[in-house]
Parts: structure tokens; C-alpha cells; sequence
């Protein structure tokens, strides 16, 4: 037997150098840029380190679109988190080669009947922001699932949502420590306003709460990621967040869970007090006289959105129109999903994005519960957030499909190599499965 090295261990120990030295040069590559180059020094260390990662293994470039969320500081005319994205996108259309894809199709349709009906508006309402906002929303809806079907279909999905989850939790305990120290305030950490701390955190949690099986994590990992970033949303009060992690919850204890096929009773124990937490803050809000309270300010926002829409009701005013004052109103992007889509494409374009998300909602719900739960729990969470705070925020818009592509890729994935992973029986009082208490 011969114990030669093979071509392939010698293009990954190449690999391996290569990645060393592209760090070596990351860290060499920031401290010049600290000094020289301080407003380009974020650009060069994202370069570098793409270039260590795809020296390393050209797959693993879409993961970090995954972490690359929490990178929303500004790189030049961009975020950072849209910058990788667009990095991860590109890649991630090179290793298609059409494997397996087509199984995707149909939630591909769904964002392009969206992107299709808002095209028209694209004629009427002609500046640039417009264009761009609009191509960017085709990155973070159709780039993003074909980033996340690579991810899952390469393997690499307990990676990219452990590092996901991993990040959430340290904001997690970041937030509750805060809260401790501020009085129980509502939390800020830098650049992350409370809004955006719970938005990320909802998704951590639903993650954790769901813990498919392809994912290989312990329960306790699972339940120890899950109430910390509950016990962070609760810290960071942000009320729109955790209504939308309950709906997750829910999602997904409804359904039978993957090991046993019971399913989850104790979360009514905390959905309905966590629920009647959120009405009565909403509601002394609104009862106080408090002009500047989040939820008063909300309704005078709905309000003077109404009013912009009112102006092109059938194809809307264009993208952005709040940074561009054309419409005589500005300063502020509507806080619900379907006022800002309403403005901006109108009610043409209202149609696709509830065809989107229909045709999504359906087409994960009729997957293999062990595949698309954690997706359709996400997907819903993501929604019904959307209701209540902005919906198409850098990262926060594209996340929700990448998972959506990484259920899709991880069954590809396994259909491939001929593993089957079947949901278990579900188990009620009037029917058990022999060995299974409930």
C-alpha cells in the first residue's frame, strides 16, 4: 500500500500555506492601512481576507456572507455585509454548474415574479437610486438563495450558522450585560441600535430553537444559544423582534420535532406571557402622552407614507424616494414591510412581494420537515417582523434567504450521497410509536 501523498492532499496542504500567508498578510495589510490608509483599511482587510479563505477552499467564500451580516459599517459606497455579499454571490454562481439547482427553481420564481412586477416602475420614476436599490434588491433576494443553496450543497452549513449563532450569542450576553448596567434601558452596542440588535438575535434564536439535524449540534449547545439570545432580546426591548420570534417559536413547535416526533408543549408557557409583555408595552405607549414614543412616532410615519403613496398608487414613486426628498418627503423609511413596498413599487408591486413570500412560505412548508422547517420558521419570523420595523435593511433582507437556499442545498446535498433523513412519526396521546413516551 502505498502512502504517497495524493494530488488532492497536496493542492489542499498548498491551499492551507497559501491561506496562512494571505492571514500573515491581512494582518501586515491592516496595520499599513491603520496608518496610511485609515478610511480604506475595512476594504483591504475584507480583500485580504477573502483572498486567504479562497486560497483555502474557493467553497467556503459564500460563508461569509453568513457572519458578513454583522458588517454593516459603510466600505466606500456600500456596507461591508453588502459587499461580501456581492463577493459571495459571484462565487457562489461559479460553483453552480447547474448540480443539482434546479430542485430550487421554484422558490427562485417566487423572487423573480417580485423583481418582474416592480420592472415597470423602473420607466416612470428614472434616477439612479432607483436603479441601484433595485438591482440591490435582486443580490439580496435571488443572489442570496443561490449563495445559501451553495453553502448547504457544499457542506458548509453547521459552519456558516455556527458562526451566525455564535455571534449572536456574544451580542446576547453583551446585551444582557448592558441592560444590567443601564438600568434596564433599552440596550445600544456601538452601531447596533436596539432594532437591529433583536432582528439579529430572532434569527439566532430560531436557529437555535429549530437545531435540525444536518446541523449536528447537542441540545445543550442548542438550548444554551436559544435563551441567550431570548434573554438579549428581552435586554435590547426590541418589541417587533421578539414578536416575530415567538411566531418562529410556534412555527416550529407546531411541527413534529425531527428525534421523536412530539411536539413542543411548554412553549405556550412562555408565548403567552411574552406575548401579553409586548400588547401592554405597545399599548401604554400609545395611551401615554409621550409625542416621541417609538410606537406614536410609528403611526405619524404610516401616516405621511400614506400620503407618498397616494401619489403613483398602481407603480409607487421609486426606491429610496426618502433619501432623494422627490416625493416632498424624506428622513425616514416606512417601519412596515408593506407601506415601503407600497411607496416605492405600488400596489403592482405589493402583489409580488406577498407572491414572494406565499409562494415561499408554501413551497418550505411542503418540504421535508427535517429540510424546511428551520426555513419556513425563518422566513415567517422575518415577515411578521417586517410588520412592525424596516424590511429591506442590508443583511437583515438577505439573511432570511440564505437560509431559505441552505435547506434547499443541504437536500441536495444529502439526496446526492444517498442519505435519508426521514421525519419521525408524530406522536400524539392517540397515537405513539412503540418506545417513545409522551
Amino acid at each position: 500500500m502505498s502512502l504517497a501523498p495524493s494530488g488532492r492532499t497536496f493542492r489542499r496542504l498548498g491551499g492551507t500555506v497559501l491561506g496562512g500567508a494571505a492571514i500573515v498578510a491581512l494582518g501586515v495589510s491592516m496595520g499599513i492601512a491603520s496608518v496610511r490608509l485609515p478610511d480604506e483599511a475595512v476594504l483591504l482587510a475584507l480583500g485580504v481576507l477573502f483572498v486567504a479563505v479562497a486560497a483555502i477552499d474557493m467553497s467556503l467564500v459564500p460563508v461569509l456572507a453568513v457572519p458578513g451580516v454583522f458588517v454593516v459599517m459603510r466600505v466606500g459606497p456600500m456596507s461591508g455585509s453588502d459587499l461580501l455579499l456581492g463577493i459571495a454571490v459571484l462565487t457562489a454562481l461559479l460553483l453552480l454548474r447547474g448540480r443539482g439547482v434546479i430542485t430550487m427553481q421554484p422558490l427562485l420564481w417566487s423572487g423573480i415574479f417580485y423583481l418582474a412586477v416592480t420592472m415597470p416602475q423602473l420607466i416612470l420614476n428614472r434616477y439612479a437610486e432607483n436603479y441601484i436599490e433595485w438591482a440591490h434588491e435582486l443580490v439580496l433576494v435571488l443572489g442570496a438563495m443561490l449563495v445559501g443553496f451553495v453553502i448547504g450543497r457544499e457542506g458548509h452549513a453547521r459552519l456558516a450558522l455556527g458562526l451566525y449563532v455564535s455571534v449572536c450569542v456574544v451580542i446576547g450576553a453583551l446585551a444582557c450585560f448592558t441592560a444590567l448596567t443601564n438600568g434596564f434601558q433599552p440596550v445600544y452596542l456601538g452601531i447596533f441600535h436596539k432594532n437591529a440588535i433583536g432582528a439579529f438575535l430572532m434569527v439566532g434564536l430560531v436557529v437555535a430553537f429549530a437545531n435540525p439535524p444536518w446541523l449536528g449540534w447537542s441540545p445543550w449547545t442548542a438550548w444554551t444559544a436559544f435563551i441567550i439570545c431570548g434573554l438579549g432580546m428581552a435586554a435590547a426591548q426590541s418589541r417587533q423582534a421578539i414578536v416575530g420570534g415567538l411566531v418562529g417559536v410556534l412555527i416550529i413547535g407546531l411541527r413534529p420535532r425531527f428525534h421523536n416526533g412530539k411536539r413542543s408543549r411548554w412553549m405556550w408557557l412562555v408565548l403567552i406571557p411574552v406575548g401579553a409583555f409586548v400588547y401592554q408595552e405597545v399599548a401604554e405607549q400609545l395611551a401615554s402622552d409621550d409625542v416621541f414614543s417609538s410606537a406614536v412616532q410609528r403611526l405619524t410615519w404610516y401616516e405621511a407614507s400614506i400620503t407618498v403613496w397616494m401619489q403613483s398608487p398602481l407603480f409607487g414613486v421609486g426606491h429610496r424616494w426618502w433619501t432623494t426628498w422627490h416625493t416632498g418627503f424624506g428622513g425616514f423609511q416606512p417601519p412596515n414591510a408593506e407601506l415601503e413596498v407600497l411607496t416605492t413599487v405600488g400596489v403592482l408591486g405589493l402583489i409580488g412581494f406577498l407572491g414572494m413570500f406565499v409562494g415561499a412560505l408554501w413551497l418550505l412548508a411542503r418540504m421535508n420537515p427535517v429540510y424546511g422547517t428551520l426555513g419556513l420558521a425563518v422566513v415567517a419570523a422575518k415577515f411578521t417582523q417586517g410588520q412592525f420595523d424596516l424590511y429591506w435593511v442590508a443583511g437583515h433582507a438577505s439573511l432570511l434567504w440564505i437560509i431559505a437556499g441552505i435547506c434547499y442545498g443541504i437536500q441536495e446535498r444529502d439526496r446526492a450521497e444517498g442519505i435519508v433523513r426521514t421525519p419521525h412519526p408524530v406522536q400524539t396521546v392517540w397515537r405513539r410509536t412503540r418506545g417513545v413516551r409522551i
